[in-house]
């Protein structure tokens, strides 16, 4: 890989260090990353401008380098790779006010609405996944014995959404700069423009405070002046609702298990804190609900 960069980049490195994702260096004082480049090509333009844009207005993310022909991506091997320049600390960590604050330094006019895309892409992936596990026999004992309720709490969370844009004006609600993905929030994942996309602004909140409950690390006093203080919509607050409802936690970890080869023990986290989980959405729901009013999920508002 030394040769590859030196090549496309004409960077003489002394020391490469690998990973399971590419490669890293350091130099001039700057970590570069060499790694796969897992979306589609036709993205790079639009993540390099994301990058661009906000690191031109002082915000440290990681800038995208061009090789020695003037282009942000080469091919190695029949693989797209990218080479990126890390402008902050990456230990560091935001919490949920820098996140919403980050997440709020793009945003696009919502002319064009993404509709219900949520609703549209977890009834895919809830019939993706119940197609596989009916082809299982009696392997992965755990996963077949919870499946059928985390898939309604999929379910749920899909009627949640179609009901909010049935309800709500999806025009008003606001799309800004998110993440695929966010776990806990610290600036080398933050900040990286291939963890970037344009969603709903509650996205990367609910994620995170998902992430963040199931390691036991939440505090739900961020979470209930957040939702007391910032300005949300009615609707904002119920796609807010549907995505704490959806089991992206538990869903992430199945595919780990099946593609990963992983242990499916690692289910366990998520399901011995159910019955708590299902208490935090009612208390949610309550809080939601001083603010502004919101349907109830029956079940768990009735919950004793």
């Amino acid at each position: 890989m030394k040769e590859t960069i030196k090549f496309y980049y004409n960077v003489y490195i002394e020391k490469l260090y690998t990973t399971d994702k590419g490669s890293y260096f350091y130099m001039s004082d700057f970590k570069y990353y060499f790694v796969e480049f897992n979306r589609d090509i036709q993205e790079i333009d639009i993540l390099v401008k994301m990058s661009n844009d906000l690191y031109n207005k002082g915000i440290l993310v990681d800038t995208f380098i061009l090789t020695k022909d003037n282009k942000y991506f080469v091919y190695v091997e029949d693989k797209i790779y990218v080479m990126l320049r890390v402008n902050s600390i990456e230990e560091d960590k935001y919490n949920l006010k820098d996140i919403v604050y980050f997440n709020n330094l793009l945003i696009v006019k919502n002319d064009n609405p993404l509709n219900n895309n949520w609703a549209t892409l977890w009834m895919k992936k809830v019939d993706d996944f119940e197609e596989e596990i009916s082809e299982l026999n009696t392997d992965y004992p755990l996963i077949q014995n919870t499946f059928d309720y985390y898939m309604g709490l999929a379910e749920n969370a899909i009627s949640y959404v179609n009901d909010t844009f049935i309800d709500e004006k999806p025009s008003d609600f606001k799309v800004n700069l998110n993440h695929k993905r966010i776990k806990d929030a610290y600036q080398g994942y933050v900040n990286n423009p291939l963890t970037f996309t344009f969603d709903y602004s509650v996205r990367d909140i609910a994620e995170y405070v998902k992430y963040k409950f199931f390691n036991n690390t939440l505090e739900i006093d961020e979470l209930e002046e957040l939702i007391f203080n910032y300005n949300f919509t009615r609707g904002e607050l119920r796609l807010l609702y549907a995505r704490l409802l959806y089991p992206s936690y538990y869903l992430d970890t199945i595919k780990d298990i099946f593609i990963l080869d992983k242990d499916e023990s690692i289910l366990k986290k998520y399901i011995n804190k159910q019955e708590e989980y299902e208490y935090f959405l009612k208390d949610i729901y309550h809080t939601i609900k001083k603010k502004i009013e919101i349907p109830p999920v029956e079940w768990l508002v009735n919950k004793i």
